[in-house]
């Protein structure tokens, strides 16, 4: 049997060059190929005009367009400087969820939406998470509990650290 690979997630955007536009400025992504109606950004997602999309799926102009809900989809990203992006997030005058806050397991979180309302998340890696605690004095049972990683997986991120 062959074996199926998932490739990439693809979403469909009102306006593309907006979109595109704040996905580079905002989040710095790359554009890997950029086919004027459809963009894929490097080791990430691909965004879609959103008519045309219609247009190439149905094969033919929709009366009604691709039922869109919203709060349905969230993107997360990492990022081991989010105070950083979160301070470009504020003068960027977006539409917050929420700012950042601390997850019950420990990681530093912030929550937007972007152009099309699609839900973005951009949390600190786990690592990041670890290596914080770690620096705080949490022994690494305790960092292994708070933030429900294997004892194993919190011993060799703080050993790595230390090499």
């Amino acid at each position: 049997m062959s074996k199926l690979n998932y490739s990439m997630t693809v979403i469909f955007v009102e306006d593309i060059s907006i979109s595109k536009n704040f996905y580079q400025d905002i989040f710095g992504l790359e554009i890997e190929m950029d086919f004027g109606e459809n963009v894929v950004f490097k080791k990430a997602f691909s965004i879609w005009q959103r008519k045309r999309a219609e247009k190439i799926i149905f094969q033919k102009e929709k009366e009604t367009q691709i039922n869109k809900q919203y709060n349905n989809i969230e993107l997360y990203f990492e990022t081991k400087d989010i105070s950083s992006i979160w301070e470009k997030i504020i003068a960027s005058k977006l539409e917050i969820i929420h700012p950042i806050k601390e997850e019950q397991w420990g990681q530093r979180v912030f929550r937007i939406y972007d152009p099309d309302r699609f839900i973005l998340e951009v949390a600190e890696p786990m690592g990041e998470v670890i290596k914080r605690f770690h620096k705080l004095g949490f022994s690494d049972e305790k960092i292994s509990m708070k933030t429900q990683m294997p004892l194993e997986l919190v011993k060799k991120t703080i050993s790595d650290t230390k090499s």
